[in-house]
């Protein structure tokens, strides 16, 4: 068994020798030249140990430092980003409500751009009835009209046919005669003062286009009608549909 006990000192006044530690050059009071020649000797005599993280530290920081300039790019733009960002968020969703104001406007454009209305026929069928005529009975829709009058003399049902040809609502070449009555000789005990003749007639109205209908509302004075189909055309003016 070994014995850790040291016989040469044993009662004697002499201490045993130590090696003494190298001194720490970089700690001390030596010139700046001394310290680097020390740690360049140092590296030259480890560069095993020294040589390959000094070589990846040096990559990292050449890398740290090439990549400043894009970050100092990136942040200088950063704010400007972020803007354009939540600008281009808003283009979106007001390009969203535009779709559905569109959709909303393509669901009643029928109601201004339909046929003739129940408004302009009516007001200028009122403009082509002459002295002498009156409406019995009539009957509109988008697929035409069919009037019944009834007047004292042919001259007055003819004016009242030639009127309503030249209507601005009305379609010419539609326009017929359906039925010619002489109620005198049907009815010989009606009074004197009963029209003696009876007409009916039917035909087709027009297709109005929007500034023609627009004339059409002033001409009638329909301030109503032409106020909303006014706000509807700058409505799809300024949606750009």
């Amino acid at each position: 068994m070994r014995l850790n006990y040291n016989f040469a000192f044993k009662n004697s006044k002499l201490t045993p020798w130590e090696r003494p530690s190298p001194s720490n050059l970089l700690i001390s009071d030596a010139s700046l030249d001394k310290k680097l020649s020390y740690i360049f000797k140092q590296f030259n005599s480890n560069k095993g140990l020294y040589y390959p993280p000094t070589a990846v530290l040096s990559l990292a920081l050449i890398l740290q430092a090439f990549n400043l300039y894009p970050k100092n790019i990136v942040k200088k733009f950063e704010t400007d980003h972020n803007k354009y960002q939540n600008l281009e968020i808003k283009l979106r969703n007001l390009d969203s409500k535009k779709k559905r104001f569109n959709k909303r406007i393509n669901n009643i454009e029928e109601f201004f751009t339909q046929s003739t209305t129940s408004y302009l026929f009516s007001y200028f069928l009122q403009t082509s009835i002459p002295n002498g005529v009156q409406i019995n009975n009539y009957a509109f829709s988008d697929n035409g009209f069919d009037i019944i009058v009834s007047a004292y003399n042919l001259d007055s049902l003819d004016e009242f046919v030639t009127l309503i040809i030249e209507s601005p609502v009305i379609l010419k070449d539609s326009v017929k005669v359906n039925k010619l009555t002489n109620k005198e000789s049907s009815n010989s005990n009606d009074s004197l003062g009963l029209p003696e003749f009876e007409l009916e007639i039917y035909g087709q109205v027009k297709k109005i286009s929007n500034k023609k209908r627009q004339a059409l509302y002033l001409e009638s004075k329909a301030e109503g009608l032409l106020k909303k189909l006014q706000r509807f055309n700058s409505l799809k003016q300024k949606l750009g549909s």
